[in-house]
């Protein structure tokens, strides 16, 4: 019997003149490593890359970003920022669910207990549209207005008041249906993927119980902020290329 299919989308744009500054292809090796998805599924990967604003190195960002996943087909699309390339993603999905996955957020390992199999066979059956992995441990804050336990779902989650374009797997007929309608066709950057689609396309689900740790880490691509400096810096020589942007 076929595996059916899972599509990874990863979204970049080329942020730095610096290929070396590109993170994307991290991000999409913490996924393989954290859920190990060809277990059950049929991986396809699209990376979605806004060439500004530096279209001149878009190549050489291309083949950094394919530089951590040797051996993988990986297909690329060129978009108009973030919310042009999630809306494209969802479109040009062929499985029933996603992983969205922006380039400066990485799983952390040991943080997610659960295959992929079993987390999608879990929405599958719970009506699951939209699962979050936070970037801090799980309490009600910001977006999030409350975060109410799941002890029905097969794996420790909460509902929460707030979707984000944080990490996440995502309902692919459902996000069709009822989220690209509040994202405008022209959108660039994350216009639309929060707050609004708070208001419209309701809230999600987050992985884990109340007070679970973190599930991603953020390495700041933008490198603005102090304390995901340190750990874009620890997490790059950890994968062997050393800590320097």
């Amino acid at each position: 019997m076929a595996r059916p299919v899972f599509n990874l989308n990863l979204f970049s744009n080329v942020a730095s003149a610096d290929p070396a500054r590109c993170l994307a292809g991290h991000a999409g090796a913490s996924f393989l490593a954290a859920f190990d998805p060809e277990a059950s599924h049929d991986l396809r990967i699209r990376l979605f890359c806004d060439p500004n604003p530096h279209p001149e190195t878009l190549e050489a960002w291309i083949e950094a970003a394919r530089a951590p996943l040797p051996g993988r087909e990986i297909e690329v699309v060129e978009t108009h920022g973030l919310a042009d390339g999630y809306r494209r993603s969802i479109e040009m999905a062929e499985g029933d669910f996603a992983c969205q996955l922006e380039h400066d957020f990485v799983f952390l390992p040991g943080a997610i207990g659960h295959r992929l199999g079993a987390l999608v066979e879990g929405m599958a059956a719970h009506g699951i549209d939209h699962l979050r992995f936070n970037k801090r441990w799980n309490r009600a804050v910001g977006y999030d207005h409350f975060m109410t336990p799941q002890p029905q779902v097969p794996f420790p989650c909460c509902r929460v008041s707030g979707r984000s374009n944080n990490p996440h797997l995502v309902d692919v007929a459902h996000a069709r249906a009822r989220t690209l309608q509040f994202i405008p066709p022209g959108a660039r950057k994350a216009e639309g993927l929060e707050g609004v689609l708070d208001l419209y396309a309701g809230g999600g689900h987050v992985y884990g119980a109340l007070g679970h740790p973190a599930a991603v880490g953020h390495l700041d691509g933008r490198a603005r902020r102090w304390r995901d400096g340190i750990r874009r810096r620890l997490w790059l020589a950890r994968q062997g290329r050393g800590g320097d942007d």
